[in-house]
């Protein structure tokens, strides 16, 4: 009997230490602070901050503001271009101040590679107008373009942006889209200089950092550039890999990050070296992403987060293990088209 009380006993203290020890995580695990945008993209968005939570709390959201149209970061992490109804404003990741820069209807938000002057466009009339400004918000008209271009200008170095440029052609028919036929290289300083090329390709993301970037010909295909330094004499080589998406460079380097889909129901995530362009350690997801998903990628490459539709997720980029950053996670078969979150800046300590 009394060797049935001590095993009983001990049975029991085994199971109470079971049950209180701390339960970890499975999967990535968040850390830092992320901002991102949520909602409604056509009624304006919530700017929102994510920070972490003890395992099984609810997550740790805070909306800072409403009514975002657009927001970018600094390369620095530090601060946060938005536009909402007032205009284009300026907000300070450290201590929260807020200033407005630029008043009207604005789009297409870019910031300089040194952090201290931005792109936008502006509608007027017939035209769309590019201006460049510092961030006191004193503004310079860089070109009025007598038809609008859907595409953004992009900063290739802290003096000069590329766009494509529309001539005044005019629709001929009912559905015929107007074709670009020049990208041009603007120097900004005491005065403007335009720069024209052959319209070639379609440039799809830069890193002025390293004079790098990526670019789609008039095909669809993905080309590299490996230095647009000067880019009218760029010539683009093929990227290893034909159908898949750019999903974002890693923080504060010229990593290359790329999503691509074999099948219809798991995702291949993998990044080229930017020494070789070789393609490097991809892994695999069982869900797939829909064509308008945001990503950011962590400094060390280690860690992405994504935002499709309603959901926000954590993805180990070794393993493809993933996680849900939302309350209710989004059903990747059905996304809900009206709804957005898109992550702007995950900034790590």
């Amino acid at each position: 009997m009394r060797y049935i009380l001590l095993f009983t006993l001990i049975g029991i203290t085994a199971l109470f230490a079971a049950c209180t020890q701390e339960v970890k995580p499975s999967g990535p695990v968040f850390t830092g602070r992320l901002f991102f945008l949520s909602g409604d993209q056509a009624k304006g968005m919530d700017l929102a901050e994510l920070q972490p939570a003890p395992a099984g709390a609810p997550k740790n959201y805070q909306v800072i503001t409403s009514g975002i149209r657009e927001a970018v970061a600094s390369p620095d992490q530090t601060k946060l271009l938005y536009i909402n109804s007032d205009g284009i404003m300026l907000r300070d990741f450290g201590s929260g101040a807020v200033k407005s820069l630029i008043k009207g209807d604005s789009v297409c938000l870019a910031w300089a590679p040194d952090g201290n002057h931005f792109s936008y466009k502006q509608k007027s009339g017939e035209s769309t107008k590019l201006y460049v400004a510092d961030l006191e918000g004193k503004a310079k008209l860089i070109l009025d373009y007598p038809n609008d271009s859907k595409d953004c200008a992009q900063w290739i170095s802290p003096d000069r942006v590329v766009f494509d440029r529309f001539v005044g052609a005019a629709v001929k028919k009912a559905g015929e889209q107007l074709k670009p036929n020049t990208t041009t290289v603007a120097t900004v300083g005491d005065s403007v200089k335009l720069k024209d090329t052959p319209k070639k390709w379609s440039v799809e993301s830069i890193c002025a950092k390293n004079n790098t970037g990526f670019v789609r010909s008039d095909q669809g295909r993905l080309l590299i550039a490996k230095n647009i330094d000067h880019f009218e004499t760029v010539d683009p080589s093929p990227a290893p890999c034909s159908e898949c998406r750019f999903a974002g460079y890693a923080a504060q380097s010229c990593v290359p990050f790329f999503i691509e889909q074999p099948s219809s129901t798991a995702t291949e995530l993998f990044y080229l070296n930017p020494t070789n362009w070789q393609k490097q350690r991809p892994s695999n997801i069982n869900r797939t992403f829909s064509p308008t998903a945001k990503a950011v990628i962590k400094s060390s490459a280690k860690l992405m987060i994504i935002g499709d539709g309603p959901g926000l997720f954590l993805v180990d980029t070794e393993s493809g293990e993933i996680v849900s950053l939302s309350d209710k996670p989004a059903d990747a078969s059905s996304p809900n088209p009206s709804l957005t979150t898109a992550p702007i800046v995950w900034i790590e300590k």
